[in-house]
């Protein structure tokens, strides 16, 4: 696919480029904008200029990355999308220890870890998700990303350690009146199915799709419901 905002033959790509294309590549979940945007973000997290930005939007795109290997059914290629994001994550969440959204993305790459992986990875990961995303809700505890992060933490942990999809529906629909997503559709309708109630699931698929044709998650989710 053709990346919107790229640059001419004669011009390198900016980080604001590399930015647009993660956005870009959450939006569609295609693989195209997030690759490009991870190989110029890597480049330049060095630099003590942009180091903090570079870092944080390059866990994004590998974040998102691991959403659209999963989607294909590479969950080999999903997983290992979560080493570069843990590391440049762990790296934004350092270089700035007071950004809420550097530990919200932090949080989400951990919880991938334990949606992927085995007992053992859940084990491991699943308390790093559960105080990264305590760091987020001190920070900024009405952050509509942190509030995000906060469902997605009782929508995938297991009941034993505090998974509550009731919780994590309250949280989703707390974001959304703050700012609406269909990202956050997305998983509201996953916390309504979750708790059985399966006309508020598609529903919320439904308004997902209303506004973001594009959503890959919403599509596949969309997809799988009318499969016999």
């Amino acid at each position: 696919m053709a990346l919107s905002g790229t640059p001419t033959a004669d011009s390198k790509p900016s980080m604001a480029d590399a930015a647009h294309w993660v956005d870009e590549g959450k939006r569609s979940f295609q693989a195209a904008p997030l690759t490009s945007a991870a190989a110029v973000l890597t480049a330049c997290a060095g630099d003590p200029a942009t180091g903090f930005d570079c870092s944080y939007q390059a866990a994004r795109a590998y974040l998102y990355l691991s959403y659209v290997y999963e989607l294909a059914g590479h969950k080999s290629q999903a997983r290992a999308c979560l080493d570069p994001a843990t590391r440049w994550a762990k790296e934004a969440a350092s270089r700035r220890p007071s950004s809420a959204g550097a530990h919200c993305v932090l949080a989400e790459v951990y919880g991938r870890r334990v949606l992927l992986g085995d007992a053992f990875t859940a084990l491991r990961f699943g308390p790093m998700n559960g105080s990264e995303t305590a760091a987020a809700l001190r920070l900024a505890p009405d952050d509509p990303q942190v509030l995000e992060a906060q469902g997605l933490r009782f929508l995938y942990a297991p009941a034993l350690f505090g998974g509550d999809p009731g919780k994590a529906q309250r949280c989703f629909e707390a974001s959304l009146a703050r700012a609406d997503s269909d990202y956050v559709r997305y998983f509201l309708s996953l916390a309504l199915a979750k708790e059985g109630q399966a006309a508020a699931a598609r529903l919320a698929l439904l308004k997902a799709h209303g506004m973001n044709p594009s959503n890959g998650l919403v599509n596949a989710a969309l997809a799988a419901e009318t499969r016999p």
